[in-house]
């Protein structure tokens, strides 16, 4: 990239870019914030040792700054600070710059999904549900098997209470007419008949 180029670029503070930086820095390549954009001598009013906060952590040797030092003073230097951790702040010289930073940088959001299933005796007894829930999530975002069914905790309590919690449990599903419940009732008839057929089918096997 040529130092026209460079010269070029709208680099605004408080904005957001990906930065790409030379081989030497390249460990540092990321999303910052642009703090401001200083001169070097704003840079050595402020106490900002250059080659103590940008080169040498970088492994970049002093005669390796010195040969920069002429660059870096008739450029510009940018503050930046990481999107994922504010106590990480670079300042790095312009010419250190490989392309012009992307500006099109947005936070996204990572979701998941978390519901409180209840208290179960046998969490296997969910299998169908997860199977469900995979098909669902595969036919929407495009992710399989994304669910994951874990135990949250161990609740401690009598056969009765547990039965007690059951009993309501089967109450509600019985108030429901849904897809699933549909769907889980079909599967029993399909079970049954399936079951029934190769009852027919053994019986004229061993006439």
């Amino acid at each position: 990239m040529t130092f026209l180029e460079l010269n070029s670029m709208r680099i605004v503070p408080n904005y957001v870019y990906k930065f790409i930086f030379k081989t030497s820095l390249s460990v540092l390549d990321g999303i910052y914030r642009v703090v401001s954009i200083l001169s070097y001598s704003e840079i050595i009013a402020d106490n900002i040792d250059i080659f103590k906060s940008t080169y040498e952590p970088n492994g970049i040797s002093e005669a390796g700054f010195n040969t920069d030092l002429a660059t870096i003073k008739s450029g510009q230097i940018y503050k930046l600070i990481s999107v994922y951790d504010e106590g990480n702040i670079q300042y790095i010289p312009e010419h250190q710059l490989t392309e012009i930073p992307d500006g099109s940088v947005q936070k996204y959001l990572q979701v998941g999904l978390a519901i409180n299933l209840g208290i179960f005796d046998d969490a296997d007894q969910l299998s169908s549900i997860k199977s469900e829930i995979d098909q669902t999530i595969a036919a929407t975002v495009g992710i399989n098997d994304g669910s994951l069914i874990y135990t949250v905790k161990g609740v401690w309590m009598t056969a009765g209470d547990y039965n007690a919690i059951r009993d309501d449990r089967e109450a509600a599903i019985s108030r429901i007419s849904n897809h699933f419940t549909d769907k889980v009732a079909l599967q029993k008839q399909i079970d049954s008949l399936t079951t029934l057929v190769k009852y027919y089918e053994d019986t004229l096997k061993s006439l």
